[in-house]
């Protein structure tokens, strides 16, 4: 069963995230000064940053189906032929987002953790964002368990209705039955009753 967050809990989800990975950014040592005299090489930055996530939950959301299953068609095609951490990340989200038809948190869940749990590159702010989706999915995935068992709660007691009202219209029908049997049986007995008057009154009278 799949479902479609509200564009504000959506909105409220990516702020979280967001203030989450800038107070991890905050917790980084600064740079040490240069020292005269000693060239400091620039550490060269990531290609892609957290921003390009977000952009993947822009393509997977709700209302345009075809553009959904050309997002996940296109990051899983990446993390296949280029499977570097960014790319299986990716995949990883557009597969695990909320309001389309192919959403498996589960799955999600499995590749972000293997992800992790194995050599990768990702920056401090990716990893916090990948642990901030591997909460959400747990949530997700406690919540279908959740409706599923009332879904089979709910079937069973209407079986069980349905099984009373069988057995109380067995029941009405068999007493029902009983009940125009008596009477059949007592319209004969009048009748019978009627017949012998007729045969001991005379004629005439």
């Amino acid at each position: 069963m799949t479902i479609i967050l509200q564009p504000t809990v959506r909105k409220a989800l990516v702020a979280v995230a967001a203030i989450t990975l800038t107070a991890c950014a905050g917790l980084h040592p600064a740079s040490k000064q240069s020292v005269p005299g000693q060239t400091v090489t620039a550490p060269t930055p990531k290609p892609a940053g957290v921003a390009s996530y977000f952009e993947v939950l822009d393509l997977m959301a709700p209302g345009d189906t075809v553009r959904q299953s050309t997002a996940l068609a296109s990051t899983l095609t990446e993390a296949q032929q280029n499977p570097t951490s960014s790319n299986r990340l990716r995949h990883a989200i557009a597969l695990g987002a909320a309001g389309h038809s192919s959403s498996n948190p589960v799955e999600a869940r499995r590749l972000i953790t293997e992800l992790l749990a194995g050599e990768h590159d990702l920056t401090s702010q990716e990893v916090s964002l990948a642990n901030a989706f591997l909460r959400e999915y747990d949530a997700r995935v406690a919540l279908y368990a959740d409706l599923a068992r009332q879904r089979e709660e709910s079937e069973r007691q209407m079986k069980s209705i349905g099984a009373d009202d069988d057995r109380r219209y067995g029941t009405l029908h068999a007493e029902t039955q009983r009940l125009k049997k008596a009477l059949a049986d007592a319209e004969r007995k009048l009748e019978a009753v009627a017949e012998m008057e007729r045969t001991l009154t005379p004629e005439g009278q």
